[in-house]
């Protein structure tokens, strides 16, 4: 492979070739740049894993505003120093593009332990909270990036809505908890994160929701049963009441 002290102006009047070529850079060991038969050119660094002795190459980038010499240059510095160091930027490289975004985290959730363990109603719920306000903020986001901050923005964004807020938190938890367990972080991010105050929910029967009732108490083979949830709409009372009442 050629070598040659690489400038701005050398390396955008290297010639092209019928193959790639690789010119690397005699003041910088290691720093190069690789130009196509269609002349692009792309800067590159090569380099041995320190422990493996494995000879690796990294493409920085293609050579162009923005992408330029001085800030290829200055990167291929940064990365040769980590290979000094003892890491390896290929390899880093690669697990971060295979490591598991917060989507693949919802998708294990749902089949590895909400469909198995929970009610089909709980599992309903959980997949709406992740369709409706989880993938859409967080989902093409690595598991392992993801802050406290992220959570309590998400969190916060719902807070006219306190109940649906803190159903979403805690299912981030869980989430976020069997993540730590399945090795993909260190640390749940949505632990500590506090709830918003919900006010006591009252749900009153529709005229319509209330005449099939009545039906469905008519039709109930256990008119003991039907009687007293009959005496409860009718006073109000509170069931253990209506149960435990004596003429």
């Amino acid at each position: 492979m050629p070598s040659r002290r690489l400038t701005k102006s050398i390396v955008e009047s290297l010639p092209a070739g019928d193959t790639d070529v690789v010119y690397w850079d005699t003041v910088l060991p290691g720093f190069g740049v690789r130009v196509k038969p269609n002349a692009t050119r792309s800067y590159v660094v090569q380099y041995r894993n320190r422990q493996t002795g494995r000879s690796r190459r990294k493409t920085i980038g293609r050579h162009g505003p923005l992408m330029t010499f001085s800030l290829a240059k200055q990167i291929a510095k940064g990365l040769l120093s980590d290979v000094v160091r003892g890491k390896d930027p290929v390899a880093e490289g690669k697990a971060y593009k295979e490591a598991p975004t917060v989507a693949d985290l919802a998708d294990q959730y749902l089949s590895n332990h909400a469909i198995p363990k929970k009610r089909r109603k709980s599992v309903t719920n959980d997949e709406a909270a992740l369709r409706r306000f989880i993938l859409p903020k967080l989902g093409s986001r690595k598991v392992a990036e993801i802050t406290g901050r992220d959570i309590q923005q998400l969190h916060t964004s719902l807070r006219k809505t306190p109940y649906l807020a803190n159903r979403t938190l805690a299912l981030l938890s869980t989430m976020f908890e069997l993540s730590v367990r399945w090795g993909y972080r260190s640390n749940n991010p949505a632990k500590g994160i506090a709830k918003f105050h919900e006010e006591k929910r009252d749900r009153w029967l529709s005229d319509d929701e209330l005449e099939r009732l009545l039906i469905a108490l008519d039709e109930h083979p256990n008119q003991v049963a039907a009687k007293a949830i009959r005496l409860h709409l009718l006073t109000g009372a509170r069931i253990g009441e209506v149960l435990s009442a004596r003429w």
